[in-house]
């Protein structure tokens, strides 16, 4: 199956094949990855890429996959038309900071009007006592910030929105 997804505002091209011992394939930008997933107990979900374990929590809606783990915090992967239309995706993704995740906003780190940088810590949730600080896309002024400390929010809810700087 080809795909092509969005992840942190880039694009990647994949080809995604059953593998053996219900396993499967992934070739992206010529390299190969053997993975597997097995639920847990505990509603989280065990990632093996090539030999490396991952133990995530995963949320999906409808074009979207929303996958957080202590290590990385939340990573949104939404599925883009292979045909077109990247380009209006990632000017969605990085214009909107949307919630990984249904929980309550913890702390909030900017303010309207707020010039920020990529990598810049916006805004901390919590959603079944995991904490994942929201980090900016990309160099952006804060055009809002739609929940304060406290506020509880949905999945895919807009926490807040950037704009040009």
């Amino acid at each position: 199956m080809r795909r092509r997804y969005l992840i942190n505002g880039q694009t990647h091209d994949v080809v995604v094949t059953r593998g053996v011992n219900g396993g499967f394939s992934i070739l992206r930008a010529g390299r190969r990855l053997d993975a597997r997933v097995e639920a847990l107990p505990d509603g989280r979900q065990r990632l093996g890429i090539d030999a490396q374990e991952h133990t995530v929590w995963i949320a999906a809606s409808e074009k979207s996959v929303f996958v957080h783990s202590n290590a990385s915090g939340a990573i949104e992967i939404e599925t883009v038309d292979a045909a077109g239309g990247a380009g209006q995706a990632r000017a969605g993704a990085s214009d909107t900071l949307v919630a990984p995740m249904p929980g309550t906003v913890i702390a909030v780190q900017v303010a309207e009007g707020d010039m920020v940088s990529v990598g810049q810590p916006l805004m901390v949730i919590e959603s079944m006592k995991l904490e994942t600080t929201l980090l900016a896309p990309r160099e952006a002024r804060v055009k809002a910030v739609h929940f304060g400390v406290g506020a509880t929010f949905r999945l895919k809810a807009i926490l807040l929105t950037l704009t040009d700087a």
